[in-house]
């Protein structure tokens, strides 16, 4: 009745149950020892009846021998991949939207590359015809994604590497890699013996070498001052300081220049120890300036004096939400120097009145520029 393997798992799962019972009576019933004793006699059991039902893959008719001794399919590490994309999926959902992407990307990859599998693997009965089906179906799509994963495996880990070391050793460490690059291409192409098992042994061994860095690295995290930016967000509109003196984040790396002028419908120059402003086209010294409604619009900054100044936008108040605090609203440039320039942008939705009232100004210059919203 019982099959020879059966039998075994049988037995098994008798010798799990018994040391189950045992350990939960003698020693602790809520401890690990006791579920895992289970785990493995309910493990067992299954097998054991798995076996029991397919009589241990013996055939008994001609037909079934013949289907038994047919040729197995291509293994194929597809199934593996979906699995990952849907447990990468799933996890994305609870933690972070790029884990999200890559795990759905995985999935959907995994998913079309095990449908086109089964369908070459039922083509017919040769395994070779039917690894040219596959060929001809997707071959063509399978070395370039997965060079481009591979280049983006490739990137992610340098870019941990490269974010953990200093500023030296990043400079070091890329001028090596460079090198050790540009040798190994040229012995590839210059010398054949070398295009064999060598080649694929220091190609294992950068994998790993890389492989091994980055994770360090990334466990790591990245160097402390580059935490501190990532930890501040040094530029974000937070950090847009209006005042008279330097901005520790916000003037950080000032242009100073503007390459871009489209959109620009007037200047504002500080000159002398004086505010004027001039719209395009136009010579006069204006204290006044027309902004559209609604409308990004560009107003350039030009500091003619040797102290540095910034241009600041007054585009009214608003009362914040739930409370009775009015706060202003306003937006200003970077600190621009002797003889240069920056560019702010502005978008007014409401019109100039007697209640919202918006100017230009430049702290440490006496004086305002009006701006009228019709």
């Amino acid at each position: 009745m019982f099959t020879p393997g059966s039998k075994y798992f049988v037995g098994l799962t008798g010798l799990s149950l018994v040391a189950a019972i045992l350990y939960a009576f003698l020693v602790n019933p809520n401890d690990l020892g006791s579920i895992a004793l289970l785990g493995v006699a309910v493990a067992a059991g299954l097998i054991a009846g798995f076996a029991f039902l397919t009589r241990d893959g013996d055939t008994e008719s001609a037909t079934e021998s013949v289907a038994a001794n047919a040729e197995v399919p291509t293994p194929s590490f597809w199934p593996i991949v979906f699995a990952l994309g849907a447990a990468l999926t799933l996890l994305g959902l609870a933690t972070n939207a790029i884990v999200f992407v890559v795990g759905l990307g995985v999935l959907v990859g995994g998913g079309l590359e095990w449908t086109i599998q089964n369908w070459a693997d039922r083509a017919s009965a040769d395994g070779r015809y039917n690894s040219e089906v596959r060929a001809r179906a997707i071959g063509a799509l399978d070395y370039p994604g997965l060079a481009a994963v591979a280049l983006g495996v490739i990137a992610y880990l340098f870019s941990r590497i490269m974010l953990t070391a200093s500023k030296s050793g990043a400079a070091v460490i890329f001028i090596v890699v460079a090198a050790a690059v540009l040798v190994v291409g040229v012995l590839i192409s210059t010398k054949p013996a070398f295009r064999g098992r060598a080649s694929l042994l220091v190609t294992t061994f950068a994998a790993v070498l890389l492989a091994g860095a980055g994770i360090a690295s990334a466990i790591n995290g990245e160097r402390s001052e580059l935490a501190v930016v990532a930890e501040e967000k040094p530029y974000s509109a937070s950090h847009r300081e209006c005042g008279e003196e330097a901005s520790d984040h916000y003037d950080k790396h000032a242009g100073n220049r503007v390459s871009s002028r489209s959109a620009v419908i007037a200047t504002v120059i500080v000159e002398d120890g004086k505010l004027y402003a001039q719209m395009i086209g136009l010579k006069d010294k204006l204290n006044t300036v027309s902004v559209p409604r609604s409308n990004v619009t560009n107003i350039l900054f030009r500091n003619l004096d040797k102290e540095e100044y910034r241009l600041v936008a007054n585009l009214g108040t608003r009362t914040v939400a739930g409370t009775d605090v009015v706060e202003k609203i306003g937006t200003c440039t970077q600190l621009a120097g002797e003889n240069q320039e920056q560019l702010l942008t502005i978008n007014i939705p409401k019109s100039s009145s007697a209640e919202n009232k918006y100017s230009f100004e430049v702290p440490g210059i006496e004086g305002k520029i009006e701006v009228v919203v019709p």
